[in-house]
């Protein structure tokens, strides 16, 4: 029971420093780093600490993937490279582009949590997690949905949902 409780409040951690990383690292004049490195680094060392595989490492690779971006071309930036690619293969459909760019992020984020069923193999917990972040990118990533003060920053809710979910779902990877 206390296990439990204390696996638990792990999550509940882990969810909330993955969502504070990932939106502050998109509030005005703050560094990207927070999120790049900060998220894989959480994730890794909640793995390592729980699994003691070296194959957790290859979580890393989020790094790679966060540093990617998915900005879409409008009148004040000219976007990712990846927003750029499907901006161009759907003709400037903003909704589309957007739907497939954070679809894309959201993938490639499971794809660098793979090494834990590879570990665990837990492949159904490891599926549902990823459809659940995937879906996270893909619908709610992008919409407003509204604001909060942190450490003297306002912070995008959308952000620290996303990210929260990634926190989320790759700890009840890790525990369950």
């Amino acid at each position: 029971m206390i296990k439990k409780i204390f696996n638990g409040l792990k999550v509940i951690i882990m969810s909330i420093t993955c969502a504070l990383l990932g939106a502050f690292a998109g509030a005005d004049k703050t560094s990207k780093a927070w999120r790049r490195f900060g998220i894989p680094f959480v994730i890794v060392g909640f793995a390592w600490s729980c699994l003691h595989h070296w194959l957790v490492f290859f979580i890393f690779s989020m790094v790679i993937v966060l540093s990617l971006g998915y900005g879409i071309p409008d009148n004040t930036d000219e976007g990712s490279p990846l927003g750029r690619f499907f901006y161009w293969i759907f003709k400037g459909n903003h909704f589309l582009t957007d739907i497939f760019t954070r679809g894309t992020i959201g993938s490639l984020i499971c794809l660098t949590l793979s090494s834990i069923p590879l570990i665990k193999s837990n492949w159904i917990i490891y599926i549902i997690g990823s459809l659940i972040i995937i879906n996270s990118y893909v619908w709610l990533s992008w919409r407003d949905l509204g604001t909060f003060i942190f450490n003297g920053k306002r912070l995008l809710g959308s952000e620290a949902i996303t990210y929260g979910t990634v926190g989320l779902m790759a700890s009840l990877m890790i525990i369950l």
